[in-house]
Order: structure tokens, then sequence, then C-alpha cells
């Protein structure tokens, strides 16, 4: 299990997965397994240790025991202030303490593109699309690069959008090699800023979108006259089913 462990640590070194970022995640799926393979046979050496100790002269026994306490001491800080640091480490700290996963959406907001965006509409209209959408159609939202609020419909519904999170949705694809999933990226944004009607058809129709998320996030990402389009075209290429305040879901009519 030692040797397994260490011909781990070393395949790194010499292996990477090509189009992620450098060796990261290679490192990073192969230690985890290397420390759980270090850990059992490690540990299981340390308990026949200890259990051989009455073999040993007194001096010996606390020459192992001293710095072996300390060690066990050391480590045991890491569960001990780690846990404490991530219970306090809240996106907001009014935010409840509870297992539904979307209970901070009612006290939390988030600052992006010189805005301030309260997750409080979203979190009621993601409810509503939970209570209200039936089957798995197709939407589409407001696409926001890694590590910021974005996909939060497609993550908290369930439901297919035109392109997941960028980022992973590209490294999942590495080996392809193309821009697939950034011109699926390009093709939401231009959706949401075009006033050209042929294009937002088109756009419609490939990705078999049902429903236009336009909130919060997309006034803020796509500013200029694109949004302009959603409010005129009500009651010709979509009908509004939802608003509350500054966010809106549409639903696209059939061609």
């Amino acid at each position: 299990m030692i040797a397994t462990a260490l011909l781990e640590t070393l395949v790194v070194e010499l292996v990477y997965l090509v189009g992620d970022i450098g060796r990261m995640n290679v490192v990073f799926k192969l230690y985890m397994q290397a420390w759980l393979l270090l850990t059992l046979a490690l540990g299981t050496g340390l308990v026949a240790l200890w259990n051989d100790q009455h073999k040993w002269t007194v001096r010996t026994q606390l020459i192992f025991q001293i710095p072996l306490i300390l060690l066990v001491a050391s480590a045991l800080l890491f569960p001990l202030m780690g846990t404490t640091d991530k219970i306090h480490d809240r996106i907001d700290v009014n935010a409840p303490k509870t297992l539904d996963g979307m209970q901070y959406m009612q006290t939390s907001s988030y600052y992006d593109m010189g805005v301030v965006i309260p997750f409080g509409e979203d979190y009621a209209a993601i409810r509503w699309m939970q209570d209200n959408i039936q089957g798995s159609p197709v939407i589409v939202e407001g696409q926001a690069y890694e590590y910021r609020w974005g996909n939060r419909y497609t993550i908290y519904t369930g439901l297919p959008g035109v392109v997941g999170w960028n980022y992973h949705q590209r490294q999942q694809r590495a080996i392809l090699q193309t821009n697939e999933v950034q011109n699926r990226v390009d093709a939401v944004d231009k959706f949401y800023m075009t006033d050209d009607l042929d294009y937002v058809r088109s756009f419609l129709k490939k990705y078999e979108v049902s429903y236009i998320v336009v909130g919060q996030l997309e006034q803020a990402f796509y500013p200029g006259g694109g949004l302009d389009k959603f409010a005129a075209q009500e009651g010709i290429l979509w009908d509004e089913v939802y608003r509350n305040s500054e966010t809106v879901i549409y639903q696209v009519r059939l061609p």
C-alpha cells in the first residue's frame, strides 16, 4: 500500500491531462488516493508499534511517545480550528442555520459588475420554477464566468440549460480540443445583447429553449438595449409567466 501510494505521487510528476490547469486536478485526484493508502498502512503500523512498546526500555518508549503525542495533538488542531473557521465562513452572518441549501438566498446578496444583486428575487423565481414547471424543458439564463453567481436556475432546479458552468464544461470536453463550449457561451451572450430577432428565433429553435430568465444578473451583465426586446416581443415570441419586481420569466411560444 505504501509503495502504491508513493508510485501515485511519482505518476503525477510525469503524467497530466492535456487541456486542464496544468497538473492541478491530476495531483488533486491521485493524491487523495495516495493519502488514504498511506493513512491505512501507516495507521496500522503505528498500532503495531504501540502494542510492542512493552518490549522496549522506558527511555525508548518515551522517545517514541513524546514526539508522537505532539504530532497527534498538532494534527488534531486542524479539525478543531478548521471546522470552527468553516462554520464562521458564511456569505451572510444572518443566513439561517438549516439543511435547506437555498435559505441563505433570502438574506444574502452578491456584488458583481459594479452592482449589488440581492438573491431574494432569484430565490422566489427559482421556487416558482420548482413548483410550476413540469418535465425537463431547456431554460436559458445569463452566462457568468468562473467562480461567479451563474447558472443559478439550472443548478437549483435541475433543468437543462443551453450551457453549463463554462470552465467545467470545457474541462470535461478538453480531449475534443474544440471551441464548442465557448461558442455556446458566446451564443448565450449574444442572445441577451442582440436586437436581431432573426438571430433570436434561430437561437431558440437551435437549442430548443422553452423558458427565458431575465433577472437582476442579466440586467447587470447585459446593459444596453438588448434586453428591451423581451418586453417588446411579449405575446409574440414568448409569454410572460412570472414576474417579481425586476425578475421576469418568459415561456417561449411554439413555432
